[in-house]
């Protein structure tokens, strides 16, 4: 049985648990009456704890305290043991680390149990088991100290180690906890929609003191956005409508000294910048720009800064540097076309080593060939084409995911004997893939393009032909490309 279905099984048994629901309530609610009974100050230290002030939660980095201290005393342990010339300085070492990462286990276990208090079913169960393992891993550590403090350090040792192996579980049940279950991370929609102003309500139907939610249509996703309309004092705040710290509504929440508060967790966001103003939640909520339009609202989304997102005053922008003056630069064909004709001579070497016969000798040296057309391909888009169609497409970032992917999947197809059904598998994916990567940027991203204007295209064309040729003829390129390729199909190859 592979670990992965060990593992899964067992935090499986954990989710299940039901039983452990009542403890966790009542432990939950420990946690919070002294808040409850300290009032205001209580409320800060919780949003201090949860790191609302910081913008990020506090606990994942206060773990690394326990975790980088104590696996230092592990090592400086395993050297005292050895009885080399340092011996007594490397314990002495290692008391001071386990000591340092006792402290650091008990601030991460303040902003870990304040964070886990907000959780509800199966996080909170795992959260639990998480909490108590981490526990038993503090626990041993603390006798390991009173162990070294009376000079058996031989027992101090071995529960620290013992410690350490403890913590780990405790940490892979943490990790499950964020990657599986998705505590902590940002749940609030992110869409880029609306680019522009689009009108959502009329102005009369949106009350004051009163959220209500509309929607936006995502046409990459899919998806209906839900936002938040907030009339306050007559001015109207639009924000996301799913909270960032568990996806709560927002628009069934209500208004609290001049914020938004979730019906779900208690999270307080500010209307004009989507800060967390109340914790639990630490990341801020997507914002609208709002303008009243013949009375009717109109919102467009308040882009967050790196957004891939291409909206009508980047499209302006850019058919605005088509007809700015320049100096003149060659032109050639328009970039679409030569990179359309490079997929097809892709696409017709593909077919004609599917077509060969699998012992064929050729076979090899004309998959070879191929590989370095790849290679040439995905360097010319990569240095000259993605960056200049950035500004007018939200495809790049996805096209250098495509490329990496492809280079994997070439590395794995050169390795294998070009006669074995594996070979064949293999290329028949990588032959899919490529039509794949080559279609979308036919279809989308080649359509893009054309905002950057004529001109512009056949600037890039006449640069994308000059390095196509570059790269062919340059002894020093095809010799680099070349050993690159025997390099992948050598190393690690299959019999």
């Amino acid at each position: 049985m592979k670990p992965s279905s060990v593992t899964g099984a067992a935090i499986g048994r954990i989710e299940a648990a039901e039983w452990l629901d009542g403890p966790a309530f009542q432990l939950a609610n420990a946690v919070a009456l002294p808040q409850r009974l300290a009032g205001t100050p209580g409320k800060r230290v919780r949003n201090a704890l949860h790191g609302t002030w910081f913008g990020h939660p506090v606990h994942p980095m206060l773990v690394t305290l326990p975790i980088g201290t104590w696996t230092l005393a592990l090592g400086l342990d395993a050297l005292e043991a050895l009885g080399t010339e340092h011996g007594r300085a490397y314990g002495r070492a290692a008391d001071i680390a386990v000591q340092a990462g006792a402290a650091g286990a008990v601030a991460a276990a303040a902003t870990g149990l304040v964070d886990w208090q907000q959780t509800h079913g199966r996080p909170r169960r795992v959260g639990l088991a998480h909490a108590l393992v981490n526990s038993a891993a503090l626990g041993l550590q603390l006798t390991s100290t009173a162990l070294r403090r009376r000079g058996r350090r031989r027992e101090g040792r071995l529960a620290s180690a013992t410690a350490w192996g403890v913590m780990f579980v405790g940490a892979y049940l943490g990790g499950h906890l964020v990657y599986r279950l998705r505590q902590g991370v940002d749940q609030a929609d992110r869409s880029v929609e609306p680019r522009g102003f689009e009108p959502v309500l009329p102005a009369a139907d949106l009350k004051e003191g009163q959220p209500r939610k509309v929607e936006v249509w995502d046409e990459v996703e899919r998806a209906h956005i839900p936002v938040a309309l907030v009339r306050q004092h007559g001015r109207i705040f639009a924000m996301g409508a799913r909270c960032s710290h568990m996806g709560g509504p927002l628009d069934e929440g209500w208004l609290l000294r001049g914020g938004l508060v979730c019906p779900w967790h208690g999270s307080r966001y500010d209307l004009e910048t989507g800060q967390p103003l109340d914790g639990p939640s630490t990341c801020p909520q997507p914002i609208y720009d709002v303008r009243l339009r013949s009375g009717v609202i109109e919102i467009r989304r308040r882009q967050e800064p790196g957004a891939e997102a291409v909206t009508p005053e980047d499209i302006e922008h850019a058919a605005e540097m088509e007809q700015a003056p320049r100096a003149d630069a060659p032109l050639g064909r328009k970039a679409d076309e030569v990179l359309f004709e490079h997929h097809e001579l892709l696409r017709r070497m593909f077919r004609r080593i599917e077509n060969m016969s699998p012992d064929d000798p050729q076979r090899r040296d004309l998959m070879r060939t191929l590989a370095s057309e790849l290679e040439i391909h995905e360097h010319i888009e990569d240095e000259i084409f993605y960056p200049a169609v950035r500004p007018v497409s939200e495809d790049v970032s996805v096209a250098y995911a495509e490329h990496q992917q492809l280079a994997d999947l070439l590395a794995a197809t050169l390795k294998l004997p070009t006669s074995s059904p594996a070979f064949e598998e293999h290329l028949r994916a990588l032959h899919k893939a490529v039509d794949h990567h080559a279609s979308s940027e036919e279809h989308s991203m080649f359509i893009e393009a054309q905002r950057l204007g004529d001109r512009r295209l056949r600037e890039l064309g006449h640069e994308l032909e000059t390095m196509l040729e570059e790269q062919r003829t340059s002894r020093f390129q095809r010799a680099f490309r070349e050993l690159k390729i025997a390099l992948l199909a050598e190393t690690g190859r299959e019999a």
